[in-house]
């Protein structure tokens, strides 16, 4: 997705030097800003409590919004 953004011309200056540095794009580098605060500031799951805290869903994504089908789901398997 592309978006359009304003950037102050020091900040820009900064932007370019470190992407000579790096050897890479400007728009990587953003790119790589943009991950890394979305992983310092993404809501951590540490109010969940007991085993269900760390549970992902079988293919990798977050738990599944219906709990009690997930649970009958798993003790299907017993």
């Amino acid at each position: 997705m592309r978006t359009l953004i304003d950037i102050p011309e020091h900040q820009l200056d900064d932007l370019s030097a470190i992407c000579a540095a790096r050897k890479v794009s400007r728009a990587q580098l953003v790119r790589e800003a943009i991950d890394a605060f979305i992983q310092r500031y993404r809501p951590s799951r540490e109010p969940a409590f007991g085993l269900w805290r760390d549970q992902l869903a079988p293919n990798g994504d977050e738990a599944p919004h219906d709990g009690l089908a997930y649970q009958e789901r798993l003790r299907s398997e017993w």
